[in-house]
């Protein structure tokens, strides 16, 4: 396995400075949002990726390809060089015991990133495109983890969502620099158990060994 260069896919609009990271069912009735404060902006959408290559028994030869294991937004071009969990308004770290996380929740195997002051907007233009195929509501993003996007037009804030490789409890990382600034916030889509068990009425889960 090797760790090859990200790919970029366009850009993330966050005008409110709130950066919302969930899955795609949270109007009322879905789960709530993690938040992450950053400067108003403009921010590059990337997939981090790995080329993985094993001797293949049914095709008697050696094969390669490339695999997206993470999305990531950029928020400078500093490196991260410490992480913390992205938490959400009822998150308590100290009540994580061995190998739990928080994180968001999704049942369509997708998630998004989102403009928080515009989260309700951009979430029911998400529905009216996907589920109802309304036009001119949504725009489909091919070739990509990366799936749609919608934008608020009275705020320009934007929701871009992707898929993962299943249902259960995603977390949410944030990378910070030596002087403490955040980098970069990432979604693990792939190696990690997403399947995971309810570990009491915190809303933490246990993440299997």
């Amino acid at each position: 396995m090797t760790v090859v260069e990200p790919r970029q896919w366009g850009t993330l609009r966050v005008p409110s400075g709130l950066l919302a990271v969930s899955g795609p069912d949270v109007l009322p009735g879905g789960g709530p949002a993690i938040t992450v404060s950053v400067p108003p902006g403009k921010y590059v959408l990337e997939e981090a990726r790995v080329r993985v290559g094993y001797d293949c028994e049914w095709s008697q030869a050696w094969v390669t390809h490339t695999d997206t294991t993470a999305v990531r937004l950029r928020v400078s071009e500093t490196p991260a060089v410490s992480w913390e969990m992205g938490l959400g308004p009822d998150d308590a770290p100290r009540l994580l015991g061995e190998n739990e996380i928080f994180g968001f929740c999704t049942d369509g195997a997708t998630g998004c990133f989102a403009d928080a002051g515009a989260r309700e907007s951009l979430h029911r233009l998400f529905e009216r495109h996907l589920v109802h195929e309304e036009p001119g509501v949504g725009e489909d993003i091919p070739d990509s983890l990366y799936i749609l996007r919608t934008q608020d037009e009275a705020s320009g804030g934007e929701l871009v969502a992707f898929a993962t490789t299943g249902d259960g409890t995603h977390p949410v990382w944030v990378g910070r620099s030596a002087d403490g600034d955040l980098a970069e916030v990432v979604v693990l889509v792939d190696g990690m158990p997403t399947m995971l068990q309810d570990a009491g009425a915190d809303g933490a889960k246990t993440a299997p060994a």
